[in-house]
């Protein structure tokens, strides 16, 4: 018998069953056979088949544990002799001592031949799946250099090629956003803290009867920073049994979890060391993939920076001196003519020249202004130690020395980055250069539109949004609602009321305008800290 069942006892009591079986029919068969026991007899030697059998399917120890059993039977013949025996007399002492030593010798014999077939057949079974996992790692790394431009998918595209490289009934693959917080008071007792958070979740499934609660593992693995594996076992009658396999795996860079591998599958014993190594080899590649995303997209920012950053150049060593001179020059040729007329007994003649250079100021202030906010736009904002306030007061310091209109700037509240924590830090940028726009654009209007000759611009920080108040004291709008008519919107400037109501809602703000008191405009907006990052 050369069978097993998946019950290790239910083996074990079968076994034990064919020994005693044949010892029962060697012992009994004495009548039957010429010498009636011993080596010559037949019925002996079949009881060998016990042995090999016992031999084949647990080597040494049951081989020589059957050997055993075998010889107690022999011994048993030899003194008490079966019903129907004649009285038995040893020929030689081979015929007795050769039963008691060739029943070993033979379970040792066939428990090393089996030994090495067992080992010749892993000796294969492994080079197969060597040939298998390499095969399905050069298709995963091929795959990985074909989709290495989005993040996305090089994930979608990678599924398939890891789920066939084991037939894994189920991979997921998380991509793991990991950033420090702070906690507490700002300086010494500030507390650091790893929050790790799921970015994207691609799956694919071969079995649909696997339950679907991958996530719950995923946020385990993240919670816990360690390999997940686990194996519910589930029973099919008697004989029979069959579990669910999971491995969840953590793949780090710079000791910071990056992405989770997992995968699930119907076996009957768990994921082991193989499919672990797999896993990691496949995943480091996909690391390094990202990797070279990451840096590609750093690369491109880079290269666009140096790029407004040498275009913004351009524009204030050229088309901005070239305005300001414009608009200097435009200046004193209407101070020259207002004096002229002034002296002249004919003011009629120069007014008309005086009134289209006062519009010449007019229009070369305007076109100083938007170049000089093309080198705003083009140039990063925030950068090094500069904060939002820094930002708002050169802005406005500029705008007061092109429009000689009055400014004041006031901040209320402190700028307590510390304690939002490093999470809003990341977004700080993308909240300085909305309001940013945003006063941007009120003051053009004001300037443009408005006629104003005072204006006062507000930043307030509060805990739990960034407010910024721009107001002047021009001519106002011609009805409560601005937001009510198109045509109100386009009356506002060229950029719109339109783009600076998205700008604040892209970040989850609030932008209301609104009528000044007694006159002017309000422009108001605000943009929390919380939604910084959707």
């Amino acid at each position: 018998m050369l069978v097993s069942a998946r019950n290790k006892f239910w083996n074990i009591v079968v076994y034990s069953f064919d020994v005693l079986l044949c010892g029962l029919v060697m012992y009994y068969s004495g009548p039957f056979s010429d010498p009636p026991f011993g080596v010559g007899s037949p019925f002996y030697r079949y009881a060998f088949s016990a042995i090999i059998a016992a031999a084949f399917m647990y080597r040494y120890t049951g081989g020589l544990l059957a050997a055993a059993c075998i010889d107690m039977f022999v011994l048993l013949g030899l003194f008490v002799h079966a019903p129907g025996w004649h009285t038995y007399v040893a020929h030689t002492p081979i015929d007795i001592g050769g039963s008691l030593i060739d029943a070993p010798l033979l379970a040792i014999l066939v428990a090393y031949v089996s030994s090495l077939l067992e080992s010749y057949t892993q000796s294969k079974m492994r080079e197969r799946e060597n040939v298998r996992t390499q095969k399905y790692l050069v298709r995963v790394g091929e795959t990985l250099l074909k989709s290495a431009r989005d993040r996305q998918e090089l994930l979608q595209s990678s599924l398939l090629p890891l789920q066939k490289g084991w037939h894994f009934g189920r991979i997921m693959i998380a991509l793991i956003d990991t950033s420090e917080i702070v906690t507490g008071e700002a300086g010494q007792g500030a507390q650091h803290h790893a929050h790790a958070e799921i970015v994207s979740c691609v799956e694919s499934t071969m079995d649909d009867s696997l339950p679907a609660s991958s996530r719950i593992y995923i946020e385990q693995v993240l919670r816990s920073g360690q390999t997940l594996t686990l194996f519910d076992v589930s029973q099919q009658g008697t004989a029979m049994r069959y579990g669910i396999a999971r491995l969840y795996l953590p793949l780090r860079r710079a000791g910071h979890i990056q992405i989770v591998l997992g995968v699930e599958s119907k076996r009957s014993i768990p994921f082991g060391s193989q499919q672990e190594s797999f896993l990691t080899i496949a995943g480091a590649q996909l690391l390094v993939a990202l990797e070279n995303i990451r840096l590609a997209e750093q690369t491109i920012e880079l290269a666009e920076r140096a790029e407004r950053g040498r275009i913004a150049r351009e524009i204030h060593d050229g088309i901005a001196q070239l305005t300001y001179m414009l608009s200097l020059q435009a200046e004193t040729a209407h101070v020259q003519a207002q004096h002229i007329a002034a002296d002249s007994p004919d003011a009629t003649v120069i007014a008309p020249l005086a009134e289209r250079l006062e519009k010449l100021v007019l229009v070369s202030k305007q076109a100083l202004w938007e170049s000089r906010n093309y080198m705003f736009s083009l140039k990063p904002l925030m950068h090094g130690t500069m904060v939002l306030a820094q930002m708002l007061q050169s802005q406005l310091n500029e705008f007061t020395a092109i429009s000689n209109i009055t400014t004041q700037f006031v901040v209320e509240g402190a700028d307590d980055r510390a304690a939002r924590g490093a999470q809003v830090w990341a977004h700080e940028a993308q909240i300085g250069t909305a309001l940013f726009r945003i006063m941007q654009e009120a003051l053009m209007n004001a300037y443009k539109h408005a006629e104003a000759t005072n204006i006062i611009v507000t930043l307030r920080y509060t805990s739990e949004q960034i407010e910024v108040e721009i107001c002047d004291d021009g001519k106002g709008m011609t009805s409560a609602g601005v937001e009510a008519t198109e045509d109100a919107q386009h009356m506002l400037s060229g950029y719109g009321m339109r783009g600076m109501y998205e700008r604040a809602q892209e970040l989850g703000g609030v932008l209301t305008i609104s009528p000044g008191c007694p006159n002017g405009v309000v422009v108001h907006a605000c943009i929390p800290y919380s939604s910084a990052g959707r």
